[in-house]
């Protein structure tokens, strides 16, 4: 077990020991976490994904007036005081190498969207989120983000009380506007560090503010530009945004500045360069690829194709391989799962 694994488990121990000793004021101190914790399931057909929802206060919007965060430690903080109540430490990263988006309309004009997530190991939660005010949401986070293991995983109590942070750190989603957002990591560059007046977010909190609040891509181009978005996992990244209508970019940060790129693919690299081998080889074919299907479908692409897209873009040997796959389609309002290159049976999320 890592150092980092033994220092949660110590802190679990602590923890679970206080709560037996606040006993019944426990249930008010933790009420809403409590709630949220006791909707957390495995789900079947897949190893190690969980589900979990909320529909209380998960103290996104205190985060938000606080000015969010620049960096994952002042996330982490931030749980600690809020969720944890201090009683235990709760850690998030974001990282994730090799990831693929596409962006459609089928041939009723309802929107599709396809997305593979790619790393060596993940332990997946859904999210369904209803927040008081805002959208409701499905989101995916990778419980490894906030554990650092895949041995760890959210069925335990003090375990379920840590999945919270995945409300903060989502790598994907869809909510009921119809808007989908994404995480890819870029493999060249990096983003430059900014400090200017405005508040704090990083990437994955971002992509909880877009969830939340925004309906149309306008919305969320919009929404970003009030903040300072930093790298979290101390590598860079970019969004994929598209909407009901059919509007799809890839929102950058190049130089210090955030840049808009129109697209219907998006892989591991900066479209504002103009360079597609910039992510390397893998980022380039994968882009390549996902460009073909789209334009030998003159852009019509129905829920299937976009699987057969994801499944094509796959990666499924070497350190690197797909944790997820996600279809979502627009007349349905559901998201449909396929886990670890499986891509025969899938499993349905329905907004």
């Amino acid at each position: 077990m890592r150092k980092k694994s033994k220092k949660l488990w110590k802190a679990f121990i602590i923890f679970a020991a206080a709560v037996l000793v606040l006993a019944g004021g426990a249930g008010v101190l933790f009420r809403d976490e409590l709630k949220i914790v006791s909707s957390i399931r495995p789900l079947s057909g897949a190893d190690k994904v969980y589900y979990m929802e909320t529909d209380t206060d998960y103290h996104f919007e205190e985060f938000l007036e606080a000015g969010g965060a620049a960096s994952d430690s002042e996330v982490s903080a931030f749980l600690t005081r809020q969720i944890s109540k201090g009683f235990y430490q709760m850690d998030v990263t974001n990282e994730g190498p090799a990831c693929s988006v596409v962006s459609a309309l089928d041939s009723a004009g309802s929107h599709v969207w396809g997305r593979n997530f790619d790393w060596d190991g993940a332990v997946p939660i859904i999210v369904k989120c209803t927040p008081k005010e805002g959208y409701a949401s499905i989101s995916t986070c990778d419980f490894k983000n906030i554990t650092d293991s895949t041995q760890i995983v959210p069925e335990q109590f003090p375990y379920k009380m840590l999945a919270i942070a995945a409300l903060y750190v989502p790598m994907d989603g869809v909510n009921e506007a119809g808007l989908c957002v994404a995480d890819l990591e870029v493999n060249e560059g990096g983003m430059l560090a900014v400090d200017t007046q405005k508040p704090d977010l990083t990437i994955t909190t971002a992509i909880r503010l877009l969830l939340n609040r925004a309906a149309t891509v306008e919305e969320a181009v919009a929404l970003l530009g009030q903040y300072d978005i930093h790298a979290s996992g101390g590598i860079s990244h970019h969004i994929a945004i598209s909407d009901a209508a059919g509007a799809s970019v890839s929102v950058e940060f190049v130089e210090g500045e955030m840049v808009v790129v129109d697209t219907n693919c998006v892989t591991n690299f900066n479209l504002a360069n103009g360079d597609t081998a910039a992510g390397g080889e893998s980022a380039q074919q994968r882009y390549l690829q996902l460009c073909e299907d789209y334009e030998a479908a003159q852009g019509v692409l129905t829920g299937a194709a976009v699987r057969q897209a994801l499944s094509r873009v796959a990666k499924t040997e070497g350190e690197w391989w797909t944790q997820w796959s996600i279809v979502y389609q627009q007349d349905t309002q559901t998201a449909v799962y396929y886990f670890y290159g499986n891509y025969e049976d899938g499993i349905e999320i329905s907004l």
